[in-house]
């Protein structure tokens, strides 16, 4: 047994393994097939520098930028190195260096690429390689594997042991034996009856815990969420939301660490219905806490980013906002509805959780008010918000 329990934990260590190695080899592929697709729609349409201002440039690039998630960014170069064209405008992904703009990724999950293309000049493309959700499933299922295969030892352990009580049971009731004409002997101990003993003792008037039904129950003791998610969306409830941030503050304060607050919303969008549920799955999917991903309002979302700022929030805002846009593409071009997102952070002050909710909401409605913007972040003034405090 000890032996096939070996093979089996070494299988499921190499299963996730195997998975991840998997799906590094077909994003390195799927990536490498893009970046072939876009220098030739750029050796097509661009012949020199002046050809990167033109509207059949700029075409190509967004066709491009909308069907792959992969894609992360795209620069052209001349022979100088200046950069010439850069999509988007500023990410986290560049970095400043002596000779220009160049690629500041992670190893491993990331690869980029470069072309040369007509005079002189140069393409370069980042893409994902490896996502988060990639190496997260594989070692989800492992481990739900492995505690599958924990639980069966021990139930097996749990059924031999059994098994030695009821034969050491049975030896002590069987007959003295004798060997030699010498009786062997052992002392047993008589059992006791149920009804002499009050640790057995049952009073049939007293119902028991399988007979309690609904009716049974106080008012209101059903009443509220049930579980800590919803189970079409996979978001928690909108009730934990107010007590989850403010312990969250309380925990940020004392270790001096900031937090960032982000309300998204979908118009025309419905708490329960198809399209709703999509939306709230890329959301909650995209970052790593789970279990700080709420419900808010009808058509929203509440996310709490702990030992994240405003800047660093924003960036990945922005980067969320690209995928939720690829996927409600066709409903935004239909019937104009968008998008909107609100940002606040803790910023070294001490607030409540009501606060912070307040500003991320003020900053959605700023969004959705103004023109073309979809993302609106409130940046407080952590002095200002001292000397207002010491003037209440």
């Amino acid at each position: 047994m000890a032996l096939c329990s070996s093979i089996i934990v070494a299988t499921m260590a190499a299963w996730p393994v195997l998975r991840i190695v998997r799906s590094l080899d077909a994003g390195q592929t799927e990536a490498r097939a893009s970046f072939a697709e876009l220098r030739r729609s750029a050796l097509n349409v661009v012949t020199g520098p002046a050809g990167i201002s033109g509207d059949a440039w700029r075409s190509a690039t967004q066709d491009t930028w909308k069907r792959q998630d992969r894609l992360l960014a795209v620069i052209v170069k001349d022979t100088t190195g200046e950069v010439l064209y850069a999509k988007p405008g500023s990410s986290p992904y560049y970095r400043r260096t002596p000779d220009g703009l160049a690629f500041e990724r992670p190893q491993g999950s990331t690869s980029s690429f470069s072309g040369a293309l007509s005079s002189g000049l140069v393409i370069e493309a980042l893409y994902v390689t490896l996502s988060q959700e990639a190496v997260f499933k594989p070692v989800r299922d492992a481990t739900i594997a492995f505690l599958g295969l924990l639980a069966a030892i021990m139930a097996a352990l749990l059924v031999a042991s059994n098994s030695r009580t009821t034969n050491a049971r049975e030896a002590d009731a069987s007959p003295p034996a004798t060997v030699d004409g010498l009786a062997e002997w052992a002392p047993s101990i008589p059992e006791l009856a149920p009804e002499e003993s009050s640790l057995y003792r049952e009073d049939p008037a007293e119902p028991t815990v399988g007979n309690v039904t609904p009716a049974d129950l106080p008012d209101g003791a059903l009443d509220g969420p049930r579980g800590l998610f919803d189970p079409d969306s996979g978001l928690g409830w909108e009730a934990y939301l107010r007590e989850r941030l403010s312990a969250e503050l309380r925990r940020s304060a004392s270790f001096e660490q900031d937090l960032s607050l982000l309300i998204t919303t979908l118009d025309g969008a419905h708490r329960g219905d198809e399209e709703f549920n999509l939306f709230a799955t890329q959301v909650r999917d995209y970052f790593s806490f789970k279990d700080m991903a709420f419900l808010f309002g009808d058509g929203g979302a509440a996310l709490i980013l702990p030992n994240i700022d405003v800047d660093h929030a924003l960036r990945m805002s922005e980067e969320l906002l690209k995928k939720l846009m690829f996927t409600f593409q066709k409903k935004m071009t239909a019937n104009g509805a968008g998008i909107h997102m609100g940002l606040t952070s803790r910023a070294g002050r001490l607030v409540d959780g009501d606060r912070l909710i307040g500003e991320a909401m003020a900053a959605a409605d700023k969004a959705r008010k103004d023109g073309g913007a979809r993302i609106m972040a409130f940046r407080p003034d952590p002095e200002k918000f001292r000397a207002y405090l010491a003037g209440q």
